[in-house]
């Protein structure tokens, strides 16, 4: 869920749970802490402007307004004495560094309070949140109180920023919850938050609940009954039927336990539940005033709080509605040298280390000067610059700056280039701004043919981020591109792929600043913005140029050092495999897929006329007329009107979910179910692809040219956008169709090459199966020898067989009973018997992939054959506190009882295979391009989907090229079972399969 433009942004922040958490990461709520020289108490100062503004970082909220608890008391303690009365009572220096800040946000910071006698913040939170909500606003709840999931709403756009851990726990910041957030934290829907408090309690508050029921219990109590009403009407039920009961109701010591706390529960959901409605003692001005930086800076200075003093020119331009335009000049003088002055210190030591970490690790945006190349002797004494720098340690960062994202339509602009650390060692090139008057500048041609050959030299190291934008670009002007030992993009992939690797994001990461961005200079021209980068200012150009050369060129050589650091494997992957197939993506891009768009105009009818089919005959079924498209009438439909389990799908705002989970479930309960399923899988395949690819053929060159995304997925894979290729399903006749629009060259063919179970040929090989290696040397039916060794028969049937595969391939993913039971026909009964014994029959995949899973909590990450990491994040609170142990003495099956993180351990267990076969098919395609170009032979790569290689071949080198095809995939990397490659040629794609 985000905010969407035409929505303003309300950032609410819970001003009593950050100030809390700031003072306790500092004294642990004794008398130490921060203070000045004469005393002065700035734990909650610091702790608080601090975790604001780092939690603040990429919003642009419109509005802020922090809300704190008052001393009277609320009708909280009214209706129940004990609620919060085990809390000790802050000390005095609390209250004395908390007027303090209230006083900074008010006096400097010019942000709104808001407090309301009688109430919790928490009320006055979730009134804000209600009337904004209602007046068109998005609103983001910045807070460490899980209380506040129940506000959470998806429909009015209102969500929690969950800050875990301390203030100054290392992250990237809070996690935004949303409903599927909340649903995945606490097992409940943000409408049941409440009503899973009235039975559980909250220990924290005081709130009791009803004694000796637990999260696991009330949860299931609430997916059958909805809410603590419809609990009390169950167990009215029940003691009216006595020991007749029906089986599965309440009964046995929850029931006592349910009779006796009633009342507790009652008034714990009163407790619990925060109000919407309160009456406010002043309505917050919802917008941003401007901050005085200034006034912050001297009094930030007077409490000795010198590191959030080179944060002022970051609170200003976060906080107030003009930025830093009104304040300019705090940013040169957040740069200017000064004399160095104490910064207050905690008493204890741990917190003294970590304040001083905190207040160095941030640097406001360096002024750069970057060197504008305008006049022929400027780009000769440049490009002589360049070519004396060939130290691969140390590369030259280069970018273009251009006029479109999509690199088949863009123009080149400029061309930015960093070939030192300091200030000066960078230079902006431009070559198409356009201005009144025209902006100086060298012709592009001029410039291009100076650049070609340090360009083409791979002598010249050089390091970009996301180099195959670049390499793009560089093609369309005839320009090709040596030399790039470093892509920031793809360095950073490797050293976690579960993070965010733009430029942008890393440079605040890793140094604390927070460059330019694009959309800060081109957008709408009535906010003061370009419409594309050509007609940005050249000064403004080379600044935003320069510092995104300076970011890369930096990165480069700090992410070299950081790889190496984590072992040999990674730099290796990084130069041996990363690096030379952005090149090989680069030229598949580039050459594109022909697509056969009067086929697609076909298909897309037949489609549209075997939908009204399965919309006619699902009414007739169903014998209602229904929107087979709405899922508030098909919920309607099956759990009312046609009395499906209810227990199969599960309560949203709008009735019962019918998502694809849902519907499988159902497949067999009534023949209204497949049809619909086949409806919405058709409905998909035509707006996706039938319908789509042909607006997506480039002008141009009569092909469709997908990205293909190298830094995505978590797992090492590729995937492709504009259009996905990766998902074309492959199970229904019409989707195989589609793959018929798929063509080659006028008069070649297109080449089919795919990996035959290279997954469970990895999974064979990582786990050392004596009985798997052994088939596969030999060239047995694995399927087949897992059907009999199940079924201990020496013959098994075709059906048999399919059972050995479903179970074989479902193992890597870790499935269970249910869905082996599901996809086989077979009982869960037996479903598990047919796993127990593949345990047995294999005993050495399975003790592979519990290791895997043990790793992933011991060492946070996992390891494919060549060294890729996939990094797992758990909850420091749940999982996480496994990490260092021994992974020998984590017990698994404790562990695997988590429902989310449970999924991250099934993850885990598959991320070396799948990783593995990323790897691979990645090895095959730069060799594989490497024969083509060398060998100069007649054939092109289109496409790479899952195990397969697409490509179009002259049909008179076809003999050979298949050979060549073939042993380049099969030879890719040796282990301990073959690979083997199947082949299909066609004049389509669907004929290649």
């Amino acid at each position: 869920m985000s905010s969407t433009a035409d929505q303003p942004l309300l950032l609410l922040v819970d001003g009593h749970s950050l100030a809390f958490r700031s003072f306790y990461a500092f004294s642990k709520g004794g008398e130490g802490g921060l203070s000045t020289k004469d005393g002065i108490p700035t734990s909650v100062t610091y702790g608080f402007l601090k975790a604001l503004l780092d939690n603040c970082k990429g919003l642009k909220p419109n509005s802020v307004t922090i809300a704190f608890d008052t001393a009277e008391p609320t009708f909280r303690h009214k209706a129940d004495p004990n609620y919060k009365a085990h809390r000790d009572v802050a000390p005095d220096h609390f209250f004395q560094d908390l007027r303090q800040l209230q006083e900074i946000l008010k006096t400097q910071l010019h942000l709104p309070l808001c407090l309301a006698p009688g109430f919790e913040a928490d009320d006055v939170l979730g009134t804000l949140a209600n009337r904004a909500a209602a007046d068109g606003w998005s609103v983001r709840i910045l807070s460490g109180d899980r209380d506040l999931f129940q506000l959470v709403d998806d429909s009015r756009n209102i969500a929690v920023l969950y800050m875990g851990g301390g203030p100054y726990a290392k992250s990237s910041g809070p996690t935004l919850i949303d409903e599927a957030g909340v649903q995945a934290k606490l097992g409940v829907a943000p409408t049941k938050v409440v009503e899973l408090k009235a039975l559980t309690g909250d220990s924290s508050d005081n709130i009791p609940g009803v004694k000796g029921v637990g999260p696991k219990t009330a949860i299931s109590l609430l997916k059958d009954n909805d809410d603590l009403d419809g609990v009390y009407r169950a167990l009215a039920e029940v003691e009216a039927e006595g020991p007749k009961a029906s089986r599965g109701a309440i009964k046995g010591a929850l029931k006592a336990k349910l009779a006796n706390d009633k009342d507790n529960a009652y008034l714990s959901r009163h407790l619990a539940e925060i109000l919407v409605d309160i009456p406010l003692p002043e309505e917050p001005k919802l917008d941003l005033g401007s901050v005085d930086g200034d006034g912050l800076s001297q009094r930030l200075e007077e409490l000795e709080l010198n590191s959030l003093i080179r944060q002022v020119p970051n609170f200003v331009a976060t906080f107030s509605s003009g930025g830093l335009a009104a304040n300019a000049h705090l940013l040169a003088k957040a740069e200017e040298p000064g004399p160095a002055k104490a910064e207050a210190k905690p008493s204890g030591p741990e917190a003294a280390s970590e304040a001083e970490s905190e207040a160095t690790s941030n640097q406001t945006q360096p002024v750069l000067h970057p060197g504008l190349v305008q006049t022929p002797d400027q780009l000769g004494a440049l490009i002589t610059q360049l070519m004396n720098c060939r130290d691969p340690l140390a590369p030259v960062a280069l970018d273009t700056e251009t006029t479109d994202l999509n690199p088949f339509r863009a123009q080149l602009v400029g061309i930015g280039v960093c070939w030192g650390p300091n200030s000066g060692d960078l230079a902006y090139i431009p070559v198409s701004h356009r201005g009144d008057p025209s902006p100086e500048q060298l012709p592009l041609e001029t410039v291009l043919q100076a650049f070609a050959p340090w360009l083409a030299s791979g002598e010249h190291p050089k390091a970009l981020q996301n180099a195959k934008y670049d390499r793009l670009i560089l093609l369309r002007h005839g320009l090709p591109l040596a030399g790039v030992v470093m892509d920031t993009l793809l360095a950073d992939y490797l050293r976690d792929a579960a993070a965010k690797h733009g430029l942008d994001v890393m440079a605040d990461r890793d140094y604390g600043i927070r460059p330019t961005l694009f959309s800060d200079l081109v957008g709408k021209a009535k906010d003061g913005k370009a419409s594309t980068f050509s007609e940005v200012p050249l000064e403004q150009a080379a600044q935003y140029c320069g510092m995104d050369v300076h970011l890369t060129r930096k990165l480069a050589i700090d992410l070299n050092k950081q790889l190496e650091d984590l072992g040999p494997q990674l730099p290796n992957l990084l130069s041996n495999v990363e690096l030379p197939l952005e090149p090989v993506l680069a030229v598949m891009e580039a050459t594109g897929i022909r697509i056969d768009v009067p086929y697609l105009a076909s298909l897309s009818s037949e489609i549209g006329a075997t939908l009204e089919q399965l919309e006619s005959k699902a009414k007739d079924v169903a014998e209602v007329d229904f929107n087979l498209a709405s899922p508030k009438q098909l919920g309607e439909l099956l759990f009312n009107t046609l009395g499906l389990d209810r227990k199969k799908s599960r309560r949203t705002k709008t009735g019962y979910s019918t998502d694809a989970t849902v519907l499988e479930k159902l497949e067999h309960d009534h023949p209204v179910v497949p049809l619909v399923l086949e409806h919405r899988v058709l409905s998909k395949l035509k707006s996706t692809y039938v319908d789509a690819l042909p607006q997506l053929v480039e002008a141009e060159t009569g092909r469709v040219h997908t990205d293909f995304n190298q830094a995505v997925t978590a797992t090492g894979r590729l995937s492709s956008s504009n259009p996905n290729l990766q998902n074309i399903p492959v199970r229904t006749e019409f989707s195989r169709r589609i793959r018929k629009a798929f063509l080659p060259q006028d008069g070649w063919k297109l080449l089919s090459a795919d990996y035959s179970q290279i997954e469970l040929r990895i999974l064979t090989h990582l786990s050392g199966e004596e009985v798997l290696q052994q088939a596969y040397r030999d060239g047995d039916d694995v399927h087949a020898l897992t059907a009999r060794l199940l079924l201990d028969k020496d013959e098994v049937s075709s059906d048999e067989r399919r059972l050995g595969k479903t179970i074989n391939f479902g193992v890597i993913y870790g499935m269970g009973a249910q869905r082996f039971a599901r996809e086989t026909g077979v009982s869960q009964s037996e479903a598990k018997d047919f796993l127990s014994k593949y345990k047995q029959r294999y005993p050495k995949v399975f003790a592979f992939l519990e290791l895997q899973e043990r790793l992933a909590l011991s060492q946070g990450y996992v390891e494919t054959i060549l060294g890729r990491r996939r990094p797992f994040h758990f909850d420091r609170n749940g999982l996480g506190r496994l990490s260092g142990m021994d992974p020998l003495e984590i017990n698994l099956e404790v562990a695997r009882r988590g429902g989310m993180e449970a999924q991250q351990l099934r993850a885990a267990a598959n991320a070396p295979i799948q990783g593995s076969s990323a790897d691979i098919i990645k090895l095959a395609m730069v060799q594989l391009q490497a024969q083509l170009e060398s060998k100069h032979l007649p054939a092109r790569l289109l496409l790479q989907v899952h195990d397969e290689l697409v490509l179009e071949v002259d049909p008179n080198a076809l003999k050979d090229i298949q050979q060549i095809v073939v042993q380049t995939m099969e030879k890719a990397i040796q282990l301990s079972v073959p690979l083997v490659v199947e082949t299909g040629i066609g004049d389509n794609w669907m004929d290649a399969k």
